[in-house]
C-alpha cells in the first residue's frame, strides 16, 4: 500500500530539481580546479608542511567535488596553508614523571583564493587535538606521535573540505562568473 505513495514521492521530488547535497548533479558540470601547494611551516617539527598538503590533496582529490591539479597557474582556486604553532601536553600519567599518554595540538592558517583575482574567497584558523599512547621504546613513541599527527591532518582536511564546499555552493552562480572573467 505505501509502496506506491513513496514511489510517487520518491519521482515528485527527484523531478523538481531536488538533490542530497553534495551529490553531482547538484554541482555544475565542471568541477573547478585547485592546487595545494606545500603548507607553510611556523612550528619547530621538521616536515608538517609536506603531511598536511598531502592529506589535504588526498581528501580533495578523493571528494570527486573539485579537481586537484598539481600546478597553480592550472587551478581556479588556491589553497594555501599554514602550520602555524604546534604543542604537546601530558593528559595521562603513569606517575608524577612519567606520561601515558599525550596530545597534540596544532593551529593551521588556511586561505582559499581565487587565482585569477587573486581575491580571497575564505579563510579560517583550524586548530586540531589528537591524542596518542606514548612509550617507553623511543621509537615506536615517535612512531604513534607522527600517526597521531597524519590522522589529525585527514581530520582535519575533511572538516575543511566540506566548509569550502559549503562556500562554493553558497555563492555558486557568482563564483562561476568570476572564474569566466
Amino acid at each position: 500500500m505505501w509502496l506506491p505513495v513513496l514511489a510517487l514521492l520518491a519521482l515528485a521530488l527527484w523531478g523538481c530539481g531536488y538533490r542530497p547535497v553534495g551529490s553531482p548533479a547538484a554541482m555544475s558540470r565542471e568541477a573547478p580546479t585547485i592546487a595545494i601547494p606545500l603548507f607553510g611551516n611556523r612550528s619547530t617539527e621538521v616536515g608538517l608542511e609536506a603531511v598536511f598538503a598531502r592529506a589535504f590533496a588526498e581528501t580533495f582529490a578523493r571528494s570527486g567535488a573539485v579537481r586537484v591539479v598539481p600546478r597553480e597557474e592550472e587551478a581556479d582556486l588556491v589553497l594555501e596553508g599554514r602550520v602555524a604553532s604546534l604543542e604537546h601536553s601530558s593528559v595521562a600519567f603513569f606517575d608524577i614523571d612519567r606520561s601515558l599518554v599525550r596530545k597534540v595540538t596544532i593551529r593551521v592558517e588556511l586561505r582559499l583564493k581565487n587565482r585569477k583575482t587573486g581575491k580571497i574567497i575564505w579563510k579560517d584558523t583550524e586548530v586540531l587535538a589528537e591524542d596518542y599512547v606514548v612509550s617507553p621504546n623511543y621509537h615506536l613513541g615517535e612512531a604513534t606521535r607522527a600517526m597521531s599527527i597524519r590522522r589529525g591532518a585527514a581530520t582535519l582536511s575533511r572538516r575543511v573540505l566540506d566548509k569550502i564546499l559549503l562556500v562554493l555552493s553558497a555563492g555558486a552562480v557568482s563564483f562561476n562568473l568570476r572564474l569566466q572573467r
